[in-house]
């Protein structure tokens, strides 16, 4: 969506009664963009409420921690909030609360998981394109609200990448805050 001002977008907000998170996307000291999330507390209530507490931090917070995996027409992943590798633990898992979302867009959000039913903890994905082959296998939350957020999201997918698939030099997820909750 694009909105021609910051009170028509908060106007909108209000009116669909689910909450919207930002951050923004910062490369060596560079910001590559905002991106504003809609959350879908609606439809995967128990699923926005973890992420949220991430973004609100506590023990874990996605505050700082790097976009730690880019696949070309495929998706971003970030959010490990133990040591960025993409490969850390906090120590809890969600049980899959719902598949009614499609991954049938670009910019669709979800809780990556370790490719077993009900092991998503911290870590999310945004897709690049659609990606129906995670539809019954991974739980969509969200999606991205904005056109300036998928454009920024599309910076990402012509960096240079280790063989990792990480970004060269390293994307931080920063700036992390609740823009609307009704």
């Amino acid at each position: 969506m694009e909105f021609e001002t910051a009170d028509s977008m908060l106007e909108y907000c209000r009116s669909t009664g689910r909450t919207y998170v930002t951050f923004t996307l910062v490369q060596t000291g560079r910001e590559l963009g905002t991106v504003v999330l809609e959350l879908y507390t609606d439809i995967a209530p128990e699923t926005c409420a973890n992420f949220l507490r991430l973004v609100r931090g506590g023990q874990h917070s996605y505050e700082d921690t790097p976009i730690h995996r880019v696949v070309k027409s495929g998706w971003i992943q970030g959010g490990d909030v133990v040591d960025g590798s993409g490969k850390g633990d906090p120590g809890f898992t969600l049980p899959d609360e719902t598949f009614a979302v499609k991954h049938d867009d670009k910019g669709i959000l979800g809780m990556a998981n370790k490719g077993q039913p009900h092991t998503a903890a911290s870590q999310f994905y945004i897709s690049l394109s659609p990606l129906p082959f995670l539809d019954g296998k991974r739980v969509a939350f969200g999606k991205v609200l904005t056109v300036d957020g998928l454009e920024s999201l599309g910076k990402l997918e012509n960096l240079q990448t280790y063989i990792n698939e990480r970004p060269v030099p390293d994307v931080t997820a920063t700036k992390w805050h609740v823009l609307y909750e009704p």
